[in-house]
């Protein structure tokens, strides 16, 4: 498909616009509106969707490596067994989002993912991935206040200045993950693993479970 059959996709929807399964990669749909699109299955591998409006999508099982989404809305999309290793969604707006997945890699610098979803589904450990994997992620200055990251996979993840004020952290792997600076008053990080994770200059320290 092509930019523009993509957009007359959308536009042409009497209901909601049904992408499911569509191999996207390499387009560059930027500031396309896809609000409550169905995008189940997609490839958007190293689709470029910088500002795009992706609200309320369903992106489960979709692929995005080395995706762009810098300054795109993606608020309470649903990104269940997603692959966004390498994405950039630095500036994104995350809020609200459920997601389980690969994002390795992925750059949420400045992104918002104030009460998002990352917490691990342990109700389905036979699918795969049942807990989300950010090994090495770029969280610097982001706002994950309120955010569920219980059993995570966040080691040598770069939290500099990040808010994880309320954030739940409770079993989530933090080896080697950079915390400097970054706001976790009120945040619960029992039973987290923080072999040779960087805690200096945190914020907050004094009110969070777990960070003794």
């Amino acid at each position: 498909m092509t930019r523009e059959q993509v957009a007359a996709e959308i536009s042409g929807a009497t209901q909601r616009p049904k992408l499911t399964g569509k191999d996207l990669s390499g387009l560059d749909l930027s500031g396309l509106d896809f609000r409550g699109a169905d995008l189940f299955s997609a490839n958007l591998d190293g689709c470029r969707l910088d500002g795009a409006n992706l609200a309320n999508t369903n992106l489960n099982r979709a692929q995005l490596r080395g995706a762009s989404l810098r300054q795109a809305t993606l608020v309470g999309a649903s990104l269940y067994a997603v692959v966004l290793d390498g994405a950039d969604l630095s500036g994104a707006d995350l809020s609200g989002s459920r997601i389980i997945g690969l994002l390795n890699g992925v750059n949420l610098s400045g992104a918002l993912l104030r009460r998002a979803n990352l917490g691990a589904d342990m109700a389905n450990q036979g699918m795969a991935p049942a807990r989300v994997e950010m090994n090495n992620a770029k969280l610097r200055g982001a706002d994950l206040s309120d955010a569920n990251l219980m059993h995570g996979i966040l080691s040598y993840a770069q939290f500099q200045g990040a808010n994880l004020r309320r954030a739940n952290l409770r079993w989530a792997d933090l080896a080697g993950a950079n915390l400097s600076d970054a706001d976790v008053d009120g945040a619960d990080f029992r039973n987290a693993n923080f072999d040779g994770t960087s805690l200096r200059g945190v914020k907050g320290a004094g009110s969070v479970a777990g960070m003794d």
